[in-house]
Protein backbone atom coordinates (compact mmCIF):
# COMPACT_ATOMS: atom_id res chain seq x y z
CA UNK A 1 0.00 0.00 0.00
CA UNK A 2 1.18 3.12 -1.04
CA UNK A 3 1.18 5.84 1.74
CA UNK A 4 0.39 9.47 1.61
CA UNK A 5 2.63 12.10 2.94
CA UNK A 6 -0.23 12.52 5.20
CA UNK A 7 -0.47 9.12 6.55
CA UNK A 8 3.37 8.31 6.67
CA UNK A 9 4.33 11.48 8.91
CA UNK A 10 1.05 10.21 11.19
CA UNK A 11 2.91 6.93 11.21
CA UNK A 12 6.08 8.18 12.19
CA UNK A 13 4.46 10.02 14.73
CA UNK A 14 2.84 7.71 16.24
CA UNK A 15 6.27 5.19 16.31
CA UNK A 16 7.62 8.67 18.78
CA UNK A 17 9.70 10.18 16.13
CA UNK A 18 9.99 13.87 16.66
CA UNK A 19 8.65 16.29 14.32
CA UNK A 20 12.24 18.16 13.87
CA UNK A 21 13.40 14.20 13.06
CA UNK A 22 10.76 13.96 10.41
CA UNK A 23 11.34 17.12 8.98
CA UNK A 24 15.32 16.85 8.88
CA UNK A 25 14.38 12.93 7.01
CA UNK A 26 11.94 14.65 4.43
CA UNK A 27 13.70 15.19 1.02
CA UNK A 28 13.93 18.12 -0.51
CA UNK A 29 12.85 17.08 -4.02
CA UNK A 30 9.41 16.51 -2.37
CA UNK A 31 6.73 19.02 -3.80
CA UNK A 32 3.19 19.17 -4.37
CA UNK A 33 3.34 18.06 -7.68
CA UNK A 34 5.14 14.96 -6.64
CA UNK A 35 2.19 14.01 -4.65
CA UNK A 36 0.38 13.35 -7.78
CA UNK A 37 2.89 10.63 -8.80
CA UNK A 38 2.78 7.18 -7.40
CA UNK A 39 6.12 6.41 -7.94
CA UNK A 40 7.14 9.50 -5.99
CA UNK A 41 4.90 9.09 -3.34
CA UNK A 42 6.78 5.67 -2.83
CA UNK A 43 9.72 6.93 -2.94
CA UNK A 44 9.50 9.87 -0.76
CA UNK A 45 8.51 6.70 2.02
CA UNK A 46 11.60 4.46 0.80
CA UNK A 47 13.44 7.62 1.70
CA UNK A 48 12.60 8.58 4.95
CA UNK A 49 12.48 5.35 6.11
CA UNK A 50 16.62 4.62 5.09
CA UNK A 51 17.32 7.68 6.58
CA UNK A 52 15.41 6.95 9.87
CA UNK A 53 16.48 3.92 10.02
CA UNK A 54 13.27 1.98 9.78
CA UNK A 55 12.11 -0.82 7.49
CA UNK A 56 10.57 0.75 4.12
CA UNK A 57 8.37 -2.56 3.62
CA UNK A 58 6.93 -2.85 7.60
CA UNK A 59 6.63 0.99 6.87
CA UNK A 60 3.72 0.46 4.19
CA UNK A 61 2.53 -2.41 5.91
CA UNK A 62 1.36 0.17 8.14
CA UNK A 63 3.54 -0.88 11.06
CA UNK A 64 6.92 0.82 11.85
CA UNK A 65 10.08 -1.59 12.65
CA UNK A 66 13.57 -0.30 13.21
CA UNK A 67 16.36 -1.99 12.14
CA UNK A 68 19.10 -1.57 14.01
CA UNK A 69 17.84 -2.30 18.05
CA UNK A 70 19.04 -5.69 18.34
CA UNK A 71 22.96 -4.58 17.56
CA UNK A 72 23.59 -2.23 19.74
CA UNK A 73 25.04 -2.11 23.14
CA UNK A 74 23.65 0.24 25.88
CA UNK A 75 25.38 1.69 28.86
CA UNK A 76 24.04 3.74 31.65
CA UNK A 77 20.29 3.18 30.48
CA UNK A 78 17.61 3.77 32.43
CA UNK A 79 14.01 4.21 31.76
CA UNK A 80 13.52 3.87 28.48
CA UNK A 81 10.99 1.81 26.44
CA UNK A 82 12.43 -0.87 24.04
CA UNK A 83 10.65 1.84 20.64
CA UNK A 84 12.62 4.65 22.45
CA UNK A 85 15.82 2.06 22.30
CA UNK A 86 14.80 1.20 18.80
CA UNK A 87 14.41 5.11 17.69
CA UNK A 88 17.76 6.18 19.09
CA UNK A 89 19.81 2.83 17.64
CA UNK A 90 18.37 2.95 14.11
CA UNK A 91 18.58 6.36 13.68
CA UNK A 92 22.53 6.66 15.23
CA UNK A 93 23.23 3.97 12.82
CA UNK A 94 21.82 5.34 9.46
CA UNK A 95 23.71 8.31 10.38
CA UNK A 96 26.77 6.50 11.48
CA UNK A 97 26.81 4.52 8.28
CA UNK A 98 26.11 7.58 6.21
CA UNK A 99 29.20 9.73 7.60
CA UNK A 100 31.83 6.09 6.88
CA UNK A 101 30.79 5.87 2.83
CA UNK A 102 32.21 9.77 3.23
CA UNK A 103 34.63 9.02 5.00
CA UNK A 104 38.35 7.61 3.34
CA UNK A 105 39.67 5.16 5.30
CA UNK A 106 40.37 1.36 6.31
CA UNK A 107 39.22 -1.37 8.68
CA UNK A 108 41.66 -0.59 11.83
CA UNK A 109 44.04 -3.06 11.44
CA UNK A 110 45.77 -2.64 14.93
CA UNK A 111 44.76 -1.08 18.28
CA UNK A 112 46.45 1.58 19.72
CA UNK A 113 46.77 1.66 23.81
CA UNK A 114 46.24 5.00 25.31
CA UNK A 115 49.75 5.76 26.77
CA UNK A 116 51.08 4.90 23.03
CA UNK A 117 48.73 7.77 22.20
CA UNK A 118 49.70 10.29 24.43
CA UNK A 119 52.91 9.92 23.90
CA UNK A 120 52.26 10.38 19.96
CA UNK A 121 50.07 13.41 20.48
CA UNK A 122 52.84 14.92 23.08
CA UNK A 123 55.52 14.88 20.57
CA UNK A 124 53.55 17.61 19.04
CA UNK A 125 51.19 19.26 21.59
CA UNK A 126 52.15 20.57 25.05
CA UNK A 127 48.91 18.15 26.49
CA UNK A 128 45.82 16.42 24.42
CA UNK A 129 43.17 18.68 23.63
CA UNK A 130 40.14 18.15 22.00
CA UNK A 131 41.63 18.99 18.79
CA UNK A 132 44.08 16.57 18.88
CA UNK A 133 41.71 13.52 19.47
CA UNK A 134 39.95 15.08 16.64
CA UNK A 135 43.07 14.70 14.53
CA UNK A 136 43.79 11.28 15.71
CA UNK A 137 40.54 10.11 14.85
CA UNK A 138 40.14 11.34 11.39
CA UNK A 139 43.67 10.32 10.50
CA UNK A 140 42.42 7.27 10.96
CA UNK A 141 39.00 7.17 8.98
CA UNK A 142 37.11 7.48 12.18
CA UNK A 143 34.90 10.19 11.43
CA UNK A 144 33.75 12.66 14.56
CA UNK A 145 30.21 14.70 13.78
CA UNK A 146 28.10 16.00 16.90
CA UNK A 147 24.01 15.30 15.52
CA UNK A 148 21.90 18.84 15.63
CA UNK A 149 18.92 16.54 14.98
CA UNK A 150 17.41 13.58 17.37
CA UNK A 151 14.60 11.27 16.64
CA UNK A 152 13.15 11.69 20.15
CA UNK A 153 11.04 14.59 21.42
CA UNK A 154 12.63 14.54 24.86
CA UNK A 155 15.14 12.06 25.29
CA UNK A 156 18.74 11.61 23.63
CA UNK A 157 21.77 9.64 23.46
CA UNK A 158 24.66 11.11 25.31
CA UNK A 159 27.41 9.35 22.49
CA UNK A 160 27.30 6.56 20.03
CA UNK A 161 29.83 4.87 18.32
CA UNK A 162 28.63 2.61 14.74
CA UNK A 163 30.99 0.04 13.69
CA UNK A 164 30.81 -1.16 10.36
CA UNK A 165 32.72 -3.96 8.36
CA UNK A 166 35.40 -3.38 11.14
CA UNK A 167 35.13 0.63 10.91
CA UNK A 168 33.94 3.28 13.08
CA UNK A 169 31.90 6.52 13.66
CA UNK A 170 31.55 8.49 16.44
CA UNK A 171 28.37 10.75 17.25
CA UNK A 172 28.13 12.99 19.99
CA UNK A 173 24.54 14.07 21.47
CA UNK A 174 25.79 15.95 24.41
CA UNK A 175 25.82 19.37 23.67
CA UNK A 176 28.66 21.34 25.79
CA UNK A 177 30.43 24.64 25.66
CA UNK A 178 33.77 23.40 26.93
CA UNK A 179 36.12 21.41 24.54
CA UNK A 180 38.09 19.61 27.58
CA UNK A 181 34.11 17.81 28.46
CA UNK A 182 33.73 17.13 24.68
CA UNK A 183 37.95 16.09 24.31
CA UNK A 184 36.61 13.36 27.61
CA UNK A 185 33.98 12.10 25.55
CA UNK A 186 35.58 11.40 22.51
CA UNK A 187 38.74 10.07 24.72
CA UNK A 188 36.05 7.50 26.29
CA UNK A 189 34.80 6.38 22.72
CA UNK A 190 38.43 5.84 21.43
CA UNK A 191 38.52 3.59 24.78
CA UNK A 192 35.92 1.46 23.51
CA UNK A 193 36.88 1.14 19.97
CA UNK A 194 40.74 0.79 21.41
CA UNK A 195 39.59 -1.84 23.88
CA UNK A 196 37.42 -4.06 21.35
CA UNK A 197 33.98 -3.40 23.29
CA UNK A 198 32.38 -3.35 19.58
CA UNK A 199 34.03 -6.28 17.56
CA UNK A 200 30.88 -8.70 18.67
CA UNK A 201 28.11 -5.59 18.16
CA UNK A 202 27.36 -2.89 15.80
CA UNK A 203 27.23 0.29 17.88
CA UNK A 204 27.35 1.05 21.32
CA UNK A 205 25.02 3.97 22.77
CA UNK A 206 26.02 6.02 25.71
CA UNK A 207 23.00 7.16 27.56
CA UNK A 208 24.46 8.96 30.07
CA UNK A 209 27.74 10.92 30.63
CA UNK A 210 30.08 8.03 32.00
CA UNK A 211 32.19 11.21 34.19
CA UNK A 212 29.51 11.68 36.21
CA UNK A 213 27.75 8.21 36.69
CA UNK A 214 28.90 5.58 39.08
CA UNK A 215 28.87 2.77 36.70
CA UNK A 216 29.61 -0.80 37.80
CA UNK A 217 29.53 -2.09 33.92
CA UNK A 218 33.22 -3.29 33.68
CA UNK A 219 33.23 -2.09 30.31
CA UNK A 220 32.34 1.59 30.38
CA UNK A 221 35.25 1.35 33.81
CA UNK A 222 37.99 0.21 31.21
CA UNK A 223 36.60 2.92 28.46
CA UNK A 224 37.05 5.70 31.98
CA UNK A 225 40.37 4.42 32.36
CA UNK A 226 41.58 4.82 29.14
CA UNK A 227 40.37 8.25 28.57
CA UNK A 228 42.07 9.36 31.47
CA UNK A 229 45.14 7.98 30.98
CA UNK A 230 44.96 8.71 27.41
CA UNK A 231 44.07 12.75 28.84
CA UNK A 232 46.31 12.60 31.84
CA UNK A 233 48.72 10.08 31.70
CA UNK A 234 47.05 8.03 34.54
CA UNK A 235 44.34 5.37 34.72
CA UNK A 236 43.16 7.42 38.44
CA UNK A 237 44.43 10.36 38.85
CA UNK A 238 44.39 11.53 41.86
CA UNK A 239 43.07 15.22 41.27
CA UNK A 240 41.89 16.85 44.88
CA UNK A 241 42.48 19.88 46.83
CA UNK A 242 44.87 20.67 49.70
CA UNK A 243 42.47 22.98 50.80
CA UNK A 244 39.03 22.45 52.24
CA UNK A 245 37.26 25.36 50.81
CA UNK A 246 38.28 27.03 47.10
CA UNK A 247 36.36 29.09 44.56
CA UNK A 248 36.25 28.40 40.67
CA UNK A 249 38.09 31.32 40.35
CA UNK A 250 40.97 29.84 42.52
CA UNK A 251 40.63 26.42 40.71
CA UNK A 252 40.61 27.98 37.26
CA UNK A 253 44.27 29.41 38.58
CA UNK A 254 45.35 26.04 40.05
CA UNK A 255 44.72 24.22 37.27
CA UNK A 256 46.61 26.44 34.84
CA UNK A 257 49.41 26.26 36.89
CA UNK A 258 49.42 22.43 36.85
CA UNK A 259 49.10 22.32 33.62
CA UNK A 260 52.29 22.83 32.39
CA UNK A 261 54.05 20.91 34.72
CA UNK A 262 51.56 17.76 34.27
CA UNK A 263 51.05 18.58 30.30
CA UNK A 264 47.20 18.10 31.00
CA UNK A 265 44.84 20.27 29.74
CA UNK A 266 43.41 22.76 32.48
CA UNK A 267 40.02 22.32 31.72
CA UNK A 268 40.34 18.00 32.10
CA UNK A 269 42.36 18.85 35.64
CA UNK A 270 39.12 20.84 36.72
CA UNK A 271 36.90 17.92 35.48
CA UNK A 272 38.58 15.18 37.30
CA UNK A 273 38.33 17.22 40.77
CA UNK A 274 34.51 17.54 39.67
CA UNK A 275 34.59 13.81 39.30
CA UNK A 276 36.43 13.22 42.64
CA UNK A 277 34.65 15.43 45.16
CA UNK A 278 31.16 15.98 42.86
CA UNK A 279 31.86 20.28 43.00
CA UNK A 280 30.67 19.90 39.77
CA UNK A 281 29.67 23.44 40.24
CA UNK A 282 32.87 24.87 40.75
CA UNK A 283 34.48 23.03 38.30
CA UNK A 284 32.19 24.10 35.77
CA UNK A 285 32.75 27.62 37.24
CA UNK A 286 36.51 27.68 36.55
CA UNK A 287 35.91 25.89 33.10
CA UNK A 288 34.16 29.59 32.10
CA UNK A 289 37.05 30.93 33.28
CA UNK A 290 40.06 28.66 31.71
CA UNK A 291 40.97 30.12 28.04
CA UNK A 292 39.07 29.68 25.51
CA UNK A 293 36.05 29.47 27.96
CA UNK A 294 32.84 29.00 26.32
CA UNK A 295 32.54 27.74 22.54
CA UNK A 296 30.55 26.38 20.19
CA UNK A 297 31.67 23.52 20.28
CA UNK A 298 29.10 21.45 18.24
CA UNK A 299 30.15 23.84 15.20
CA UNK A 300 33.55 23.48 15.67
CA UNK A 301 33.23 19.75 15.80
CA UNK A 302 31.00 19.82 12.65
CA UNK A 303 32.95 22.27 10.41
CA UNK A 304 36.21 19.80 10.53
CA UNK A 305 33.61 17.06 9.83
CA UNK A 306 32.27 18.95 6.58
CA UNK A 307 36.10 19.55 5.71
CA UNK A 308 37.47 16.17 5.99
CA UNK A 309 33.84 14.47 4.24
CA UNK A 310 34.01 13.25 1.06
CA UNK A 311 30.82 14.71 -0.29
CA UNK A 312 31.22 13.32 -3.43
CA UNK A 313 31.30 9.38 -2.09
CA UNK A 314 27.60 10.45 -1.14
CA UNK A 315 24.08 10.79 -3.24
CA UNK A 316 22.84 14.14 -3.13
CA UNK A 317 20.01 12.66 -1.00
CA UNK A 318 22.80 11.42 1.81
CA UNK A 319 24.17 14.34 1.49
CA UNK A 320 21.30 16.51 1.97
CA UNK A 321 19.93 14.33 5.17
CA UNK A 322 24.01 14.08 6.36
CA UNK A 323 24.25 18.08 6.31
CA UNK A 324 20.62 18.58 8.11
CA UNK A 325 21.30 16.16 11.13
CA UNK A 326 24.73 18.20 11.40
CA UNK A 327 22.91 21.60 11.65
CA UNK A 328 24.16 22.73 8.15
CA UNK A 329 22.53 24.13 5.14
CA UNK A 330 24.30 22.75 2.62
CA UNK A 331 26.97 19.86 2.12
CA UNK A 332 30.62 21.48 1.80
Amino acid sequence: MTLSPEQLRRELREAGIANAAIDAAWPQWWSEEAAESTSATAELTFTVARRLGLSPRALFDGSPQFLWRDVTKFKNLKSRSDDEEAALASFGTAIGRSALIATRGEALKARVTAITLRDAILGQSDCVTLLDLLSFCWSVGIPVLQLRVFPLRQKRMHAMTVQADKRYAVLLGFDTKYSAQAAYNIAHEIGHIALGHLDESGSLMEMGDPMRIDDSDEEEAAADRFALELLTGREDPQILPDISSYSSRQLASAARKASEKERVDPGVIALCLGHATGQWDRSFGALKMIPPGEQDVARAINDLAAMQFDWDALSYSSQEYLSRVMGRDNAA
